[in-house]
């Protein structure tokens, strides 16, 4: 039970389903000694964060030195580890924790060998060769220049975030998996950058590691997964993390589950030393600029982020704690543009509204639609005087009206449009512990677990003081993460390692100034309680949905989601001779507890009151306000019930690799995974499996349904009255069948040209899990006959067939759930949706070839090509799509309506739908193959394509001598599958269409210390009064540069040329002139978007100064600002791309944040 839960607790009506009460029982997932008992009898498999050191021990000669002891030693933990080198002289050890170490080797005859300054990154594939010379042991060899970071074991590609980067660089929001965007290959995918913090749990999955990855990446921490079907589920404080790092094609067969990219974060570990920190970063809205350029209201910034990490011996070499705590207080700056109505547009009185070109908006009656059969010119009578009158105001948009603001600025422009604008607050309360444990058991034995928490609090300012006002951030986001790992040295060339891992979410949306309850909507429907079959067990009643043009008000969809993920992981690992072997394998529970209500959605649209439904001109003439006074209902309006579900999906894989040293200079990676993926099931066979269109309906077939001549002679074939529903059962719980073998090869070559230069190819296939393609477990799988919709009676030719005060009437009653006692007819009169029941699953087939070189001043050049090849990828299948071609030849005649040959058809056992309460229907809706359906998808159809190719380019200096860089280019070109338009749609005739996404990307961040003070080059021995003031002086900077996307064109019409400007403004962002609004019945040929024609390019610069005071040897105070966005820049937002607004072809908005500075102080100790 959450007892501080601000504005009510919906936690008990949760629990109080079986599988709540069941998780909330599943107490060993809290204990550390049951978890450790668990975690050594788990099975093997793995998937680590931790590196390997190796190399080759030589004579003066370049002779093997055969059995020469080399020993590995951790800095700051004072554990050291030995092994002897091999046949060829070689050596290796795995499972190093991050860090820094130092390699001694020594052998009978020769001189001792050390090497210092060995940093172990994060997955790191580390190589130190020694070099022996003739001497005896008392004569060492000392190597002080640090280590080479060269990649000569190993074509993985991976980027690497060490300690010192990522504590110096100014990271806006404190997630760690946001410095996977330093590599220009990773995009953002989450809203924006400004909000991808740590507790937002969709922004650490949301990131494209060379190519189409989002969301089907694996998240690592620690080594265990803890990404929870596609969320992200637990992000540590960033003083917390030992180092980050992001693989964009790894050749090792331990990892998986992904469409390709890995992302592993490593939390530090106590040492043999007391070590920590204490901190506060504060921000204050007199610091700030406007957040907003458009808005022009006042920065609400203010945070207040507190925390502290202690890492410390209990007992010296043998066991050690890490702990970190951090509190959030925050006021997260957001705003909104809408267009309300004028007092006049609120009493009907459109008199005085006007259209772009200065004319009379002219407001038309959409029940006085005509359609002239012989010219299909269509004709709507206008509202006299421009004025609706009292009595045709519906009542129930009238009392909606009551709690619809008023503007607070004259618009845009002489229509008036954007004429609210706004900037107010998300209120955040947030805090996050993680508890880490060490323990050395022996010198072949170690171990360690670990446990983290977060609680988030997420509310919404009330920027009007108005119950329609919708609320988008309220709710709780916590979740709990578990994790434990021992590695067990058999002998010097065997490495056993078991681990498991336990994630949860609580994702529960609870605005309550929103709530009404049932009662509630009484004042919008009273005396037809038409609403009270769909309401069932929802958790609360909110504020009726209803979108009005672009802006929407109430709430609609919402979320109560408990998912579980459990992990079972180990492996083996064997150096035998040139082979460093290993094997394991991965398994992964998964189960969601939720639901997603949505109970009513309506809409309203200029359309209805423009002079026409064909293709309207809705720059001139109608108005979505003057739709709502009337109440005219678009048929896109819907009423749900959706039940709880309990969804789960079993995962299993099973790997083995092999890296063989063919030569001191040539590695060859080569490994197999095995995965395989249980269907989501449902334990009580809720699932809908889908629909058999072979299958007869006998009803059918012995009392055929009379078809009107009117459409008879636009038929080309018989109509097909096939359709046999299917849910799932004992014998096919899942929601379709899965294929048994899936395997993945991989393959790499590392050459070592010399000691400065790699040259590194690889190939990887990736079988990306269905869950992670489709989000199967998290979203709302097809629950037909348990769940329900009803949409509003269907445009008649134009003539609205429901008003809001009446949504749901006798004729078009709510279609109720029924489970599954309508069998094989569930369905039957309605549309529907399904997964492919014969799955393939998607492949990406990614490819590297790449170049290191260690240049002068310890800097590293990285240059690569890079490719991801992907098919057999998901897609939406039509399979009840008319011709549309017939459309294109009939025209007008396509919405002729004639009598419903479904109309009270059988009875309501065998044809239930909503389609036998229709009177009439048009022509074109029963040219369809299955007409006695209406609309049917087949999600998941496997066959789409993705194609990425990318340049890149690297070149980092870790932090030595007062600075660090990191400057990374990417140019990419990518493609993906998609229809053109709806012929190619009719004839599932898919095309490669170019991405729309920036085709440039850069990173460039730093850090460089003033060199004037104690320890640095200049006044390294000045008075300490005058050290205080001019030494321990630091920056750091971060610059993130993309290139503008392409500009997506909807269906046009337009004169064949680049609308391309030269200068394109804010105003007037590329020619507008060149585009028209289409005409009806017309197919699409315009293309989808133009060479050079993209959005603003985003540039955004962060910069910090520090100044550190040294209080004694080993404990310094550091004091630091921060500045996001240092330029303060303007980065607007793309254009409207709406031919037929007042707008078109004008950004409206920004889309980054304006400056804002933030002060902190650090103790380090």
């Amino acid at each position: 039970m959450i007892s501080h839960r601000r504005g009510g607790d919906f936690s008990h009506q949760l629990y109080g389903f079986p599988p709540f009460r069941s998780f909330r029982m599943a107490n060993w997932a809290r204990s550390p000694l049951l978890l450790m008992v668990l975690v050594c009898a788990s099975s093997l498999i793995a998937q680590d964060y931790r590196a390997r050191v190796q190399g080759v021990v030589t004579d003066s000669s370049q002779a093997a030195v055969v059995g020469a002891k080399v020993a590995l030693l951790n800095i700051d933990t004072g554990i050291e580890v030995t092994r002897q080198t091999g046949d060829s002289g070689q050596y290796l050890f795995d499972f190093v924790a991050p860090g820094s170490y130092a390699v001694t080797v020594e052998a009978a005859g020769f001189g001792k060998f050390v090497q210092q300054n060995i940093p172990v990154q994060v997955r790191g594939d580390v190589t130190v060769n020694a070099a022996l010379t003739v001497g005896t042991v008392s004569e060492t060899v000392n190597v002080e220049e640090t280590a080479a970071a060269l990649q000569f074991n190993t074509s993985t590609m991976e980027l690497t975030v060490d300690r010192k980067m990522l504590n110096e660089l100014p990271i806006m929001q404190r997630n760690p998996f946001t410095l996977a965007l330093l590599d220009p290959a990773v995009v953002n995918r989450y809203w924006d950058i400004a909000h991808r913090n740590p507790f937002y749990m969709w922004s650490s999955s949301q990131i494209d590691v060379g190519g189409s990855t989002s969301m089907k990446n694996d998240l690592l921490l620690d080594g265990a997964p803890i990404q929870i079907g596609v969320k992200g589920s637990y992000a540590p404080p960033m003083d917390a993390v030992q180092e980050f790092s992001v693989q964009q094609n790894s050749v090792d067969a331990e990892f998986g589950h992904s469409a390709g990219g890995i992302m592993s974060v490593g939390i530090k570990s106590g040492t043999n030393d007391f070590h920590g920190s204490a901190y506060y970063f504060g921000r204050n809205p007199a610091l700030n600029a406007q957040t907003d350029s458009v808005l022009h209201t006042p920065n609400l910034v203010r945070n207040s982020i507190w925390g502290g990490t202690l890492g410390n011996p209990i007992k010296k070499n043998k066991l050690f704690t890490f702990t970190a705590y951090e509190g959030w207080r925050s006021q997260e700056p957001n705003g909104t543009i809408r267009t309300m109505p004028t007092d006049l547009e609120r009493q009907g009185d459109f008199s005085k509204s006007l259209n772009i070109s200065g004319g009379l908006r002219t407001i038309y009656d959409p029940w006085t639609t005509r359609v002239d059969e012989a010219t299909g010119a269509v004709t709507r009578a206008p509202f006299p005087g421009n004025e609706i009158p009292a009595n045709r105001i519906d009542s129930t948009a009238a009392r909606f009206m009551q709690d619809i603001w008023k503007p607070n600025n004259p618009g845009d422009d002489i229509t008036g449009v954007n004429n609210f604008k706004i900037g107010y607050s998300w209120p955040q309360k947030y805090w996050n512990f993680t508890e880490r444990v060490d323990w050395n058991i022996t010198e072949n034995w170690k171990t360690f677990f670990r446990y983290s928490r977060v609680r988030t609090d997420l509310d919404q300012t009330q920027y009007v003081n108005s119950p329609a006002m919708p609320n988008d951030n309220g709710g709780l986001m916590n979740n709990r993460n578990v994790a434990g790992d021992t590695v067990i040295t058999l002998n010097t060339t065997t490495v056993l390692n078991f681990r498991m891992g336990f994630a949860s979410l609580e994702d529960d949306y609870n605005a309550p100034r929103s709530v009404i309850g049932e009662s509630g909507l009484t004042q919008f429907w009273p005396n037809n309680p038409w609403y009270k079959p769909y309401i069932g067990k929802m958790p609360a009643i909110y504020y009726p949905y209803f979108r009005v043009g672009g802006g929407n008000y109430g709430k609609g969809s919402y979320w109560y989601q408990h998912p579980r993920h459990w992990t079972f992981e180990g492996s083996i690992h064997k150096t035998k001779g040139i082979h460093n072997l290993k094997a394991g394998f991965d398994h992964r529970r998964h189960r969601a507890d939720g639901i997603f209500p949505n109970l009513m959605n309506f809409y309203f649209t200029p359309d209805l009151t423009a002079e026409t439904f064909l293709s309207p001109n809705t720059k001139a003439n109608g108005s979505d306000w003057a739709t709502f006074l009337l109440g005219a209902l678009d048929d896109a309006s819907v009423a749900r019930t959706y039940p709880f579900q309990y969804f789960g999906t079993n995962f299993t894989a099973v790997f083995a690799q092999d890296d063989v040293k063919l030569t001191r200079n040539i590695t060859l990676n080569l490994g197999l995974r095995y995965e395989y993926e249980t269907a989501p099931f449902d334990a009580q066979n809720r699932i809908s499996r889908g629909l058999n269109l072979s299958s007869p309906i006998l009803e059918f077939q012995k009392n055929p349904p009379m078809f009107p001549s009117a459409v008879m002679q636009y038929m080309k074939s018989p109509p097909k009255f096939n359709g046999a529903w299917l849910f799932a059962d004992s014998s096919h719980p899942g929601a379709y069948d899965v294929r048994k073998f899936t395997f993945e090869p991989r393959l790499g070559v590392a050459i070592r040209i010399n000691d400065r230069t790699a040259l590194r190819v690889g190939y990887a296939r990736y079988v990306i899990p269905i869950d992670l393609l489709q989000s199967t477990v998290d979203t709302s799988l097809p629950t037909f006959g348990y769940s329900a919709q009803t949409n509003v009676a269907p445009l008649l030719a134009g003539v609205p067939g429901a008003r809001i005060s009446d949504p749901f009437p006798s004729s078009n009653p709510l279609i109720l759930p029924a489970a599954k006692s309508h069998g094989r007819y569930t369905n039957l009169g309605d549309s529907a949706y399904w997964y492919n029941p014969d799955q393939h699953p998607g492949v990406n087939d990614r490819w590297n070839f790449s170049i290191q070189r260690q240049l002068p001043a310890q800097i590293h050049f990285d240059f690569t090509f890079f490719m991801n090849f992907g098919h057999n990828l998901p897609y939406n299948k039509e399979m009840n799509m008319a011709d549309p071609q017939i459309m294109y030849d009939i025209k007008s005649q396509w919405d002729q309506q004639v009598p419903n040959p479904f109309y009270h058809y059988l009875t309501p056992d065998v044809f239930p739908g909503a389609l036998r309460n229709q009177k009439t229907v048009k022509i074109g809706s029963l040219l369809t193959p299955y007409s006695h359906y209406g609309s049917l998808t087949q999600r998941a159809t496997d066959g789409a394509l993705d194609h990425y190719r990318a340049f890149q380019f690297r070149v980092q200096r870790a932090f030595s001598k007062g600075f660090s860089f990191l400057f990374a280019y990417n140019y990419n070109q990518e493609s993906s599958s998609d229809f053109f338009n709806a012929i190619d749609r009719y004839a599932n005739h898919l095309i490669l269409i170019p991405s729309n996404f920036p085709r440039h990307r850069a990173s460039v961040a730093g850090s460089y210390d003033l060199p004037f003070g104690k320890g640095r080059r200049y006044l390294s021995n000045v008075h300490p009064v005058l050290n205080a003031i001019i030494g321990g002086w630091q920056t750091s900077h971060l610059l993130l540069v993309n290139s503008g996307p392409f500009l997506r064109f909807g269906q046009m019409i337009t004169d064949g040329s680049n609308p391309k400007l030269a200068n394109p403004t804010r105003y007037r962002w590329f020619d507008t002139s060149k585009f028209q609004r289409p005409l009806p019945y017309t197919l699409r040929t315009n293309p989808w978007q133009y060479p050079g024609v993209t959005g603003p390019r985003y540039w955004n610069m962060d910069s910090t100064l520090t100044k550190t005071f040294a209080i004694k040897e080993r404990c310094n105070l550091e004091f630091r600002f921060e500045a996001y966005n240092l330029t303060n820049s303007f980065v607007p937002t793309n254009p409207d791309m709406s031919v037929t607004s007042s707008t078109f072809g004008r950004t409206l908005d920004q889309q980054n944040r304006g400056r804002e500075m933030q002060y902190s102080l650090r103790l380090q100790f």
